[in-house]
C-alpha cells in the first residue's frame, strides 16, 4: 500500500497543526513541532513521522495515524482519503501539493452530527447543553495567508473548509488572497446557504463545490439546523448549472437520516453529481446500533430501494459502486448489529439537550426519528 497524501498533501488542522490529510491523527509530541508557524513548508514532507508511515503502508500495515482510512477500506469502499488520492494525484509533478486549510470555524448552521471545533454555532450549543466547556476548545483562526507565499507556486489544489466558506470572515479573506495569488483548483465544502457568485465568476482557477446534504425538505431543517431548504436547494440548482462549478455532494449517514437518505438519492439520481461521498459521524451513539431491532425493517427497505435505483441509473461505474457499497454497509449493520441500550440512552439524552438549547422539537421535523425515541 501507499498513500500519495504523504508526498502531495498538506492539511492545516483546527489547531494550526500541519499534517498530510484531514484524516491523519496525531498526538501531543507531533503537535509540539508541527504548527504551521514553526515549520519550513517547503521541506515539511521530509519529516520522520511521514517517512515512518510510508514504511508501514509499504509493509501492508495500517499505522495509528491512518485508522480512519483503515476503517473505511475494510468495508470494501473506495472513498477513503487514501483511495481518493491515488487518482487525484496521478498527474501531479513531484513538488505539486494540495493545501487543505481551515481559516476559521464561524458557521451559520449547527448540524446535529457536526462537532464543536468545526462550527462556532455547534460549539455554542454544546456549551449551553453542558456537553463541553467552550473555553477548552483548541481552535485557531487564520487571517493572514502570506506564510503560504513560499509554496504558492506548488499549490495545485486547495481544499477550503470552515465554518462556512462564504460566511466566515477569515475564509472570505482567504478567498480574496487566492484571487490575487493562486490559480489552483479550489474545492470548498458548503452548507449551500451563502454563495458569492461574484467571487465564483472572478476567480481564475477551477472551482468545485461540495454541498453537504443530509436530508431534503423539513427533515433537512432539523438535521442541519439553520437550513432554509428552499434557499439551499435553489443554490444547489444554480451551482449544478453554473459553467465554472463542478458539483459534488457529501452525505453524513447517521441515525438522524437513515430514513431520509432515500429522499437524497431521489434528488440526485437523475442528474448525479461528479462525486457523491458518504461520511459517518464521530459520536458512536449516532450509528446503526442505537436503533431498536424491531424498528429497523422499514429503514432497511428504504435503503434497499435506493440501492436498486442507483444500480439502474446512468451513473459512472466507480460512483455507482461507492454509493451502493456505502448503503449496503448501513443495511448490513442494521441487519447484524445488536441493539445497544447504553448508546440508545446516550442518543436520547443528546437529542433532548440539543432540542432544548436550540428551542426546537424533533417531533415537528423528523417523524421517524421521534417515533424511534
Amino acid at each position: 500500500m501507499d498513500c500519495k497524501f504523504l508526498k502531495h498533501g498538506m492539511a492545516i488542522s483546527y489547531d494550526g497543526i500541519v499534517k498530510p490529510c484531514c484524516e491523519w491523527t496525531y498526538d501531543k509530541s507531533y503537535a509540539a513541532t508541527n504548527h504551521y508557524s514553526q515549520v519550513d513548508l517547503n521541506k515539511w514532507h521530509q519529516i520522520v513521522p511521514l517517512a515512518q508511515t510510508v514504511d508501514s503502508l509499504a509493509q501492508g500495515n495500517w499505522p495509528n495515524s491512518c485508522v480512519n482510512c483503515a476503517r473505511i477500506e475494510k468495508q470494501n469502499r473506495g472513498d477513503s482519503a487514501r483511495g481518493g488520492a491515488a487518482s487525484a494525484y496521478a498527474a501531479y509533478a513531484d513538488d505539486d501539493i494540495t493545501l487543505e486549510i481551515r481559516p476559521g470555524n464561524v458557521c451559520n448552521f449547527a448540524c446535529q452530527t457536526c462537532w464543536p471545533e468545526a462550527s462556532s454555532r455547534v460549539a455554542n450549543f454544546h456549551h449551553q447543553a453542558q456537553l463541553i466547556d467552550i473555553k477548552n476548545l483548541d481552535t485557531q483562526s487564520i487571517d493572514n495567508f502570506d506564510f503560504l507565499l513560499p509554496i504558492k507556486h506548488r499549490i495545485k489544489d486547495v481544499i477550503l473548509l470552515g465554518g462556512e466558506p462564504f460566511y466566515d470572515k477569515n475564509c472570505l479573506k482567504f478567498l480574496d488572497w487566492a484571487c490575487h495569488n493562486l490559480t489552483a483548483k479550489i474545492t470548498m465544502f458548503t452548507n449551500g446557504s451563502y454563495i458569492d457568485w461574484n467571487w465564483v465568476n472572478d476567480y481564475a482557477g477551477k472551482i468545485t463545490m461540495v454541498f453537504s446534504i443530509d436530508a431534503v425538505g423539513r427533515p433537512a431543517e432539523y438535521i442541519r439546523f439553520g437550513t432554509v431548504w428552499e434557499e439551499v436547494h435553489a443554490n444547489f440548482i444554480h451551482a449544478q448549472q453554473h459553467p465554472k462549478i463542478q458539483l459534488r455532494v457529501n452525505i453524513t449517514a447517521s441515525v438522524y437520516n437513515y430514513n431520509y437518505i432515500s429522499d437524497i438519492i431521489d434528488l440526485l439520481v437523475t442528474d448525479w453529481p461528479a462525486v457523491v461521498t458518504f461520511g459517518t459521524p464521530r459520536l458512536t451513539y449516532l450509528l446503526e446500533r442505537v436503533i431498536p431491532t424491531a424498528q429497523r425493517s422499514n429503514t432497511i427497505d428504504k435503503l434497499k430501494q435506493s440501492v436498486e435505483k442507483i444500480q439502474q441509473a446512468e451513473i459512472e461505474s466507480g460512483q455507482k459502486a461507492n454509493a451502493t457499497n456505502a448503503l449496503n454497509s448501513i443495511i448490513n449493520n442494521l441487519q447484524t448489529q445488536p441493539w445497544d441500550n447504553t448508546e440508545y440512552n446516550k442518543l436520547c439524552d443528546f437529542v433532548k439537550r440539543m432540542d432544548r438549547v436550540k428551542k426546537i422539537s424533533v417531533k415537528d421535523y423528523c417523524k421517524d426519528l421521534y417515533e424511534m425515541l
